[in-house]
């Protein structure tokens, strides 16, 4: 065991062991005085009972004599003794004995019975008719006594007041030596009066009984009306007190009290339960066990508190042991240098980091050596070539720094080390020097900011560098009155080379294309990369006339144009490539430097659109048209949410008139400009992808339609066609989608016919043909729509499974007028007729152009010759029985 564990055990044994003996006294002296408060306790009610006993005892012979003297005196009252037997006058003797029964309040009625039991006279009214209702054998008891003495009966229940009663008697000899029985009747309520006295003794149990244990009175009686006989029976041995004995009624452990009366064979006994006679000092006694409990809890706890105060004490101690030991160790293992000072700035403690940082001190380090000693020590480390003069001079702007030991500040030691430097006063008027060396800090810093501020590929300023200076730069114009030009440059064709030849590649060219840029402008000038292929190039101090800083912008742009045009080499391969490059001019007004950049990127998509390699000024018309492109976009969406789209139908016809089927062409109904024409929304619709949603529900809808046909004979044959976006049919689930419309709606899938373009097909001609073969298989079929426009061939038209060309509007429309588009026709019309292909001319708007279509075998006629594109109720319109038979027998 370690010595604070042993002292620490050694503590808490003395300590309990007191507290120990503490309470081993406590309880004797509780006990001891317990015991003698109960003593006494149970002395008082001794004396208590025997005195209640005592005077009960006078009591009861008082009344008892009072009844043998009423009875006794009925003798000589009556002249009984000397008359013969029959010679009473029984209303003559009962108002006698009424007027003697009035002197004992005690008696309820005396009655003068014969030897049957006959009531000869009573002091009751009822005279001789009074029901006298003796014990069970009392009569001939009493009658039979030798000696005419006081007989008392058990007590019973009076038929006539439902009370318990006891009857006295006493027999009475007549003259001629017959025996007459004076009794009285007593309610036991009466003599429990006289057997109580008044007094109220808690628990106190009476009784008045024989010897042999029969209860005649019991305070409280028991309920049952039956003799009642108590054990054990008294003698002459059970006078007097005794403890400890069996209760006369409730048989618990008391102090018994009996006592014989003046009346033969009667006791009177008064029974205090062991429990009652304590009841009295039960408080007093409590009041001891909580006084001892309270101060054996005091010890107790002044116990705890002494330990728990010399274990503080032994645990203080050990701390400052440990903490000496610790601190010594802590400024041993610290990653900075420390230096305590005391009040009068004398060296006291250093740790081994400050040998570290400053060896050259610790020949010269003593404890109790002043600071200013230390300094001129370090001066002459730090500054070996300077005169004395300076030396003093940098001793005396250190201590001034120290005389406001607030803050830090920082040192660069001659090794390049910086050293930041802490100073804080102590309570004691010292001064705590810490040295932390943030020489890591420092250039983990200037990564930092290089990371924040510069692109880590080209080493020029970033987005958040560029625009921080595009801000100083544009305020600087509007004070100087000299214009700048911000250009935004993208590199065309870039993703191409990425992709193909790989990042790594892409990084080369980046890189390179960066040293250019920076070749190409002044030192004043800013280059930045946004990221991607995308840099900006800032030029301040132009001219502060618009037109020639435009042209000094612009000529700037161009060396730059030319500088990017030239070969690259790239991972041993030469690449040509240029750029698109969007200008704008600032220093006339304050804008913000995004707005700025939006400009120039605006710009340069103005040539992107262009096919790139040039440049281009910003025109606030290019931010007219982007707004309204950006609100054409959410109008868009609004509209797809809000129903306004509907479709028409552009009716489709044979040479014979026969309706045949219709093109569902796609009108925008908006709720402020009325109809949209498409040609202005789908482009938009097209390059903000809403084109995909938007065909869905073209399709849904067309489908829809041709359910609802198919419920009519005349137009459950039509046909419509829809057209698909490139964008919509390059989705990789299209092809499942339109099968799930088809079975959603419930149309026919050969009445729906798919109109592409032949650059969407050849865009990717495998992708197009599994999509295609797959909903031909379900029945759908195709159309070529704008044949002839693109660079269709033989090869790719053999693999396709289509089942229409539509000659485009721009060949009919010169039909008759210029003779290459009339070849054109009918080359197209030739080539579908070898392939077994379905032929649709649009756009035919006159006669001539129908005839020259059908003189060369075209099938089917769309344009405004036969109908303007209509909504559904105008293309129902035109069904007739006739019509249709013939679309029925043109569509088989």
């Amino acid at each position: 065991m370690s010595k604070p564990a042993s002292t620490s055990v050694k503590i808490k044994l003395t300590v309990w062991g007191l507290v120990v003996c503490f309470l081993v006294a406590l309880a004797l002296a509780a006990a001891a005085l317990n015991w003698s408060v109960r003593k006494n306790a149970l002395a008082d009610s001794e004396a208590q009972v025997t005195r209640f006993v005592a005077g009960a005892e006078a009591a009861v012979n008082r009344a008892l004599l009072g009844f043998d003297v009423l009875l006794a005196s009925t003798d000589d009252l009556l002249g009984l003794s000397f008359s013969p037997s029959g010679w009473l006058d029984s209303p003559s003797a009962s108002q006698l004995l009424r007027s003697a029964a009035r002197q004992n309040l005690m008696v309820r009625y005396v009655a003068l019975l014969d030897g049957q039991g006959r009531v000869l006279a009573s002091s009751d009214p009822a005279g001789t008719r009074l029901a006298v209702e003796l014990p069970e054998g009392f009569l001939q008891t009493a009658l039979a006594q030798p000696v005419s003495t006081l007989v008392v009966s058990a007590p019973m229940v009076s038929f006539a007041s439902s009370e318990r009663v006891l009857y006295v008697a006493r027999r009475i000899r007549m003259g001629d030596g017959s025996r007459l029985l004076a009794v009285a009747q007593v309610p036991t309520a009466m003599l429990v009066s006289v057997l109580m006295q008044s007094v109220d003794i808690e628990g106190l149990e009476v009784t008045l009984e024989r010897s042999r244990g029969e209860l005649l009175l019991g305070v409280p009686m028991p309920t049952e009306a039956s003799p009642h006989l108590l054990e054990p029976q008294l003698s002459g041995a059970d006078a007097g007190a005794h403890w400890e004995r069996p209760a006369r009624l409730s048989h618990v452990p008391a102090l018994v009290v009996a006592h014989p009366i003046l009346y033969q064979d009667l006791w009177i006994s008064a029974s205090l339960p062991v429990s009652a006679a304590l009841a009295g000092s039960s408080s007093e006694r409590m009041s001891m066990l909580i006084a001892a409990l309270l101060f054996a809890a005091m010890v107790v706890s002044t116990g705890a508190l002494v330990q728990a105060y010399l274990g503080r004490m032994n645990e203080a101690r050990q701390m400052l042991a440990q903490s000496k030991a610790a601190l010594d160790q802590a400024l041993g293992s610290m990653v900075s240098g420390f230096l305590l000072l005391d009040a009068r700035h004398c060296v006291v403690q250093w740790n081994r980091r400050y040998e570290q940082i400053f060896p050259w001190l610790m020949p010269a380090m003593v404890r109790g050596m002043p600071f200013r000693a230390v300094l001129e020590a370090t001066a002459r480390s730090h500054l070996p070539g300077a005169s004395e003069p300076e030396r003093v001079a940098w001793v005396e702007r250190r201590l001034q720094q120290q005389a406001h030991p607030d803050g830090t500040h920082e040192q660069r030691l001659p090794n390049g080390h910086i050293i930041q430097i802490t100073e804080r006063p102590t309570p004691e008027g010292g001064l705590v020097i810490t040295y932390h060396d943030v020489t890591d800090m420092r250039r983990a810093s200037a990564e930092i900011e290089s990371l924040a501020f510069y692109d880590p590929l080209t080493g020029l300023p970033n987005r958040r560098l560029l625009l921080d200076r595009l801000g100083q730069a544009t305020m600087h114009a509007v004070r100087s009155g000299h214009m700048g030009a911000l250009l935004f440059l993208d590199l065309d064709h870039f993703k191409v080379l990425n992709d193909t030849l790989g990042h790594e590649v892409g990084d080369q060219l980046l890189q390179q294309v960066a040293q250019r840029l920076k070749e190409s402008v002044r030192a004043s000038d800013t280059v930045a990369r946004l990221g991607g292929d995308e840099f900006v190039v800032m030029l301040g101090e132009l001219s502060s006339e618009r037109g020639e800083a435009a042209a000094q912008a612009r000529r700037i742009g161009e060396k730059i144009l030319h500088a990017l045009s030239l070969p690259y080499t790239l991972g041993g391969q030469t690449h040509r490539g240029g750029c698109s490059i969007g200008a704008t001019l600032f220093g006339q007004g304050s804008q913000p430097a995004a707005e700025l950049l939006k400009q120039a990127d605006i710009a340069m998509y103005q040539v992107k659109a262009q096919r790139g390699n040039a440049l281009c000024f910003f025109d606030p018309q290019m931010q007219i048209e982007i707004n309204h492109r950006a609100r054409l976009e959410s109008d868009l969406q609004a509209a797809l949410a809000e129903g306004q789209f509907e479709l028409h139908y552009q009716p489709q016809f044979t040479l014979g008139g026969a309706l045949v089927g219709a093109e569902a062409l796609l009108r925008w109904h908006h709720p402020q400009r009325g109809l949209v024409a498409p040609s202005e929304f789908i482009t938009v619709a097209e390059d903000s992808g809403l084109i995909v949603p938007l065909g869905l529900w073209v399709l849904r809808t067309a489908c829809q339609q041709l359910a609802t046909w198919q419920g009519d004979p005349r137009s459950a044959g039509l046909q419509l066609s829809v057209n698909v976006s490139a964008r919509q049919f390059r989705q990789p689930d299209f092809a499942e989608r339109v099968i799930g419309v088809l079975q959603q709606t419930g149309a026919r899938s050969h009445l729906l016919k798919l109109e592409l373009t032949e650059s969407l097909v050849l865009d990717d001609v495998q992708d197009s043909i599994a999509k295609m073969h797959l909903l031909r298989t379900k029945g759908v079929r195709f159309s070529m729509d704008d044949f002839g426009t693109g660079h269709s061939s033989l090869a790719y038209l053999t693999r396709l499974p289509l089942h229409q060309l539509k000659i485009d509007q721009s060949f009919v429309r010169n039909l008759g007028l210029r003779h290459t588009d009339d070849v054109i026709v009918q080359t197209i019309i030739g080539m579908a007729r070898t392939l077994d292909l379905e032929v649709i001319a649009e756009g035919v708007e006159t006669a001539e152009q129908r005839d020259f279509l059908a003189s060369h075998g075209c099938d089917l006629y769309q344009g405004y010759l036969f109908g303007r594109p209509m909504p559904v109720a105008g293309l129902e319109a035109l069904l007739s029985p006739l019509s249709q038979s013939q679309a029925g027998q043109e569509a088989r």
